[in-house]
């Protein structure tokens, strides 16, 4: 399973109505803020009557139809495409550069929509988007610096136009890293939530070649959780929690991936595990860190853990009818873990083959 756009913030949509479809929402911003711009024009044309504010015009509503492609496109089309996200990037800039290439000092009101191509690309589709649009306008405003007259004469607010745009980017390069990152993170244990470890379990599928069958997916149940929060309160629960998390995160690998669903679930997407030998290894860890657990906040404590493997193998993805995805073998961990759990505190139980089939 290939995740797109694995770097973007998903955060709220400006149009409530394309929440699941930024660029269709995008598209929709291009046509109606370009037909207020060609509205605005046409008016100045009634008035100053020059061929730039002539030609500005034109180029404005050969914007609006942009947009309006990107739209059908978008409807047509509505699965994320990266080459069809880069492409309608750099246009974005491309024709605001050209309509101040064109327009000159008649233009100089469209500036705001530089800044605002940045905000819209940063917020929706993260930093990578972010950074090609900025590169596209810097580059934009140096060939306008170099061969346009009127900013060629005012090579000093070209300059501060440039200074101002990098500046912005890379204010909203961190910006949008935090966000991205919170996005991302379970808030009560700092660990990868459910949306980064599907992406992280999309990754390791899309690989291929000997890596791609070397890895192992462990979901754990915390068995007496409900105990310690009935006897203690929930604030001793989620000190648990947030204990279990550290201790956790100390005895997996670098470069393994560590999640909470939520409650007391969590999982470990460990890569480089060639066998059901090694991923019960890395179970037995997980239960002496449990069974390490004995006080937190002061108060006694008596917590294990029921943990389902699901083995990602080349045969297990053979045996499959369908294409293997990161809710399929979540399912599978999951029954596994079940049946862990019915066999008594403290137990690891692997997932087979048919029933990663069923559940795919």
């Amino acid at each position: 399973m290939g995740v797109a756009y694995s770097h973007s913030w998903p955060g709220q949509g400006f149009l409530g109505a394309f929440q699941q479809n930024p660029e269709k929402e995008q598209a929709v911003l291009r046509v109606s803020l370009g037909s207020l711009v060609f509205l605005a024009y046409l008016a100045a044309a009634l008035v100053y009557r020059t061929r730039h504010i002539y030609e500005t015009a034109a180029l404005v509503a050969l914007y609006v139809a942009y947009g309006g492609v990107t739209y059908i496109a978008a409807t047509v089309a509505p699965g994320r495409s990266p080459q069809r996200l880069t492409l309608t990037t750099i246009a974005d800039q491309t024709l605001l550069i050209a309509l101040l290439a064109v327009g000159g000092q008649a233009a100089l009101p469209l500036l705001w929509v530089m800044f605002w191509f940045l905000v819209g690309a940063g917020c929706r589709y993260g930093q990578r988007m972010l950074g090609l649009s900025c590169a596209v306008a810097l580059t934009g405003i140096a060939g306008l610096m170099h061969w346009q007259p009127w900013w060629h004469a005012n090579f000093m607010a070209g300059l501060g136009v440039a200074l101002s745009l990098a500046a912005a980017s890379i204010y909203l390069a961190v910006l949008v890293r935090r966000l991205e990152k919170q996005a991302a993170t379970d808030p009560l244990t700092g660990l990868s939530n459910r949306v980064q470890l599907e992406q992280a379990i999309g990754r390791t599928l899309a690989l291929r070649g000997p890596e791609a069958s070397q890895a192992a997916l462990l979901l754990i149940d915390l068995d007496g959780f409900k105990e310690v929060n009935d006897a203690h309160g929930h604030a001793v629960g989620d000190e648990l929690l947030r204990s279990f998390a550290a201790a956790l995160s100390s005895c997996v690998r670098r470069g393994d991936t560590l999640a909470r669903l939520g409650g007391d679930e969590f999982v470990v997407l460990a890569h480089h595990i060639p066998g059901k030998a090694n991923a019960l290894s890395i179970a037995t860890r997980i239960h002496a860190v449990l069974s390490g657990l004995r006080t937190v906040a002061g108060h006694s404590v008596a917590v294990s853990g029921s943990i389902g493997v699901c083995m990602l193998t080349q045969e297990a993805a053979a045996s499959s009818h369908a294409p293997l995805t990161a809710r399929t073998l979540m399912r599978a961990a999951d029954g596994a873990m079940y049946r862990a759990k019915s066999q008594g505190s403290g137990q690891t139980v692997f997932a087979e083959a048919d029933e990663i089939h069923t559940a795919a």
